[in-house]
């Protein structure tokens, strides 16, 4: 019953200004309408209600984390923290299972003295005090004591203020347990919750084991109905539902709960979705300063890891903008722009929104370098301009490229009018040699500038036999046979370029070995330097065969 009264009461205030809102509006005219509009005589029978079953919730919760409540016995680690700053021994944190005791004791001593803690008030500090012992138990029986111990200290640093969330982690040991879990063993989790702790509610959350597929992750952008008169707003909602959705996935890598290929392109659908809703926003705000183009287009091609849904935990959005208005178009506002201003003004205020920090961080870093003539050339090009350059002037790495590249949002003819210029060049009949010559030479190249690894560590992405050697075979491969078989020009993701090629199966493994890997590496914030294995050397084995096989000798 309180459930139902408080959705409807959220509903009818939503309704009321049509804006994602939580709480009653100050103004005693609203407050009466939403009262009348809920039965209520007036706003202060409307409030007595509320504050009824707000009491029921209440009581209910207490009564919950009491039955949960577990005050054991000050063991030697309550001792300990409860000593600190001036007491307490090193010992107990050795005798725990923290190897280097006397680090760990300096941090601890280090927080216990910190404003964040002299400043807590009683109850906060009751709260802190029962909740630090159990991470320091739980971290020290963790797969990396040290890591979980300060990565913990950080985000409890961050929540000290926000006693609700010492609480929940104090009556909910399977939380805490988690929460000891996922720091010991993911420093970029480690960073997100200490920097957004609201992320805390995903691991408090029971249904966090339950991941939403491709088209609820597209719904869930949808269902948020973004203020379109107010970006700051729209942005921050946007942030806070990428940071959820993204943490659910990593949370479900890291606990190897599906593959990392599966990872990979839900985090490239959150980023499609996440790209296309801020389209929208910018272009309502362009057209109500600028309006419109007559019967012109706009759309947002996708080229590397998000063309081929392949994308990371860090990924940058690599994109190029095309339009197909007339150069002397104008739009049609109070402030009228000729075309490629407009359409210039459109993207740059795109990449602007998707790199602004907000509350809960920025969206995307965007590269644009990709785009025709690459940081000479222009933001945003025509349709036609970009036709000519592909057929012109275009590099072979650039036509590789296009293997990858997809049409990610904007309007449908400008959209088609991409995929038919992509299908064309790559279907242009090549020399198969000259081709191998290109191919070869700028993998070399890169490999020269770009390869980190050394005798004892593997780059896993830059490294001979490694990601990139095997994108460069698939593309090659592709630019040879498109003129003979069209229907390769159609997959953009490894897994199915893999297929349509007609790869076997271990070159398909070796794949999502090395991928992976790579996600792993990210989750803990480290570069992609690997130690040398036996899996991971049988995996570069079968790439090097198969470049090898296809005349590609990339050494």
């Amino acid at each position: 019953i309180a459930y139902r009264f408080l959705r409807r009461l959220e509903n009818r205030v939503q309704m009321l200004a049509d804006q994602q809102v939580h709480e009653l509006p100050g103004d005693a005219e609203a407050q009466l309408r939403i009262a009348w509009g809920l039965g209520h005589d007036d706003a202060a029978a409307l409030r007595a209600a509320l504050d009824a079953e707000r009491a029921v919730v209440s009581e209910e919760f207490d009564r919950l984390l009491e039955a949960r409540r577990q005050r054991q016995a000050p063991n030697a680690l309550s001792q300990y923290w409860r000593a600190l700053p001036d007491g307490g021994e090193p010992a107990v944190l050795r005798d725990a299972g923290f190897a280097d005791a006397e680090s760990a004791d300096a941090a601890l001593r280090d927080f216990a003295q910190g404003p964040g803690v002299r400043t807590l008030s009683a109850r906060g500090r009751s709260r802190l005090d029962h909740v630090l012992p159990l991470l320091l138990a739980a971290a020290a029986l963790s797969s990396a004591p040290a890591m979980a111990l300060k990565r913990g200290l950080a985000l409890l640093q961050a929540v000290l203020r926000r006693t609700s969330y010492l609480a929940l982690l104090e009556e909910q040991p399977a939380a805490l347990a988690r929460l000891v879990d996922v720091t010991a063993r993911s420093a970029l989790l480690a960073e997100r919750l200490a920097a957004h702790p609201l992320l805390l509610d995903e691991l408090l959350d029971s249904r966090v084991a339950a991941l939403p597929d491709e088209p609820e992750i597209i719904a869930g952008i949808d269902a948020l109905q973004l203020p379109e008169n107010d970006l700051e707003a729209a942005l921050q909602q946007l942030a806070e539902y990428r940071q959820s959705c993204a943490f659910r996935i990593a949370l479900a890598t890291l606990a190897q709960r599906q593959p990392a290929q599966a990872s990979a392109r839900q985090l490239a659908t959150l980023a499609e979705a996440v790209l296309a809703a801020c389209l929208r926003l910018v272009r309502t705000d362009i057209e109500s300063a600028h309006g419109r183009i007559d019967r012109a287009g706009f759309a947002v091609i996708g080229y590397g890891s998000i063309g081929g849904r392949e994308f990371g935990f860090g990924s940058d959005l690599d994109l190029v903008f095309l339009h197909d208005a007339p150069l002397e178009a104008m739009s049609d506002g109070a402030r009228p722009l000729d075309a490629s201003r407009y359409f210039a003004r459109l993207a740059q205020k795109l990449v602007s929104l998707l790199g602004t920090v907000t509350g809960a961080g920025k969206l995307y870093e965007v590269d644009v370098r990709l785009r025709p003539d690459g940081a000479k050339g222009l933001l945003v090009s025509t349709v036609a301009s970009f036709g000519d350059y592909q057929r012109e002037r275009a590099w072979t790495w650039e036509r590789q490229a296009l293997v990858r590249a997809r049409a990610l949002a904007g309007d449908a003819a400008v959209c088609a009018a991409f995929e038919s210029i992509r299908r064309d060049t790559l279907c242009q009949t090549r020399d198969a040699s000259a081709l191998r010559d290109d191919v070869v030479a700028m993998r070399r190249r890169m490999r020269g500038e770009l390869d980190r690894g050394d005798a004892a560590r593997f780059d896993l992405k830059q490294g001979e036999s490694g990601l990139v050697d095997l994108e460069f075979l698939l593309q090659a491969e592709v630019l040879q046979r498109a003129a003979a078989e069209p229907a390769l020009c159609e997959p953009r993701d490894t897994p199915g370029l893999l297929a349509a090629l007609g790869c076997d199966a271990e070159l398909a493994a070796a794949h999502a070995l090395l991928l992976a890997r790579g996600l792993d590496c990210t989750l803990d914030q480290r570069p992609r330097l690997v130690a040398y294995d036996e899996s991971l050397e049988g995996a570069r084995a079968v790439v090097r065969e198969a470049c090898l096989g296809a005349g590609l000798d990339f050494r």
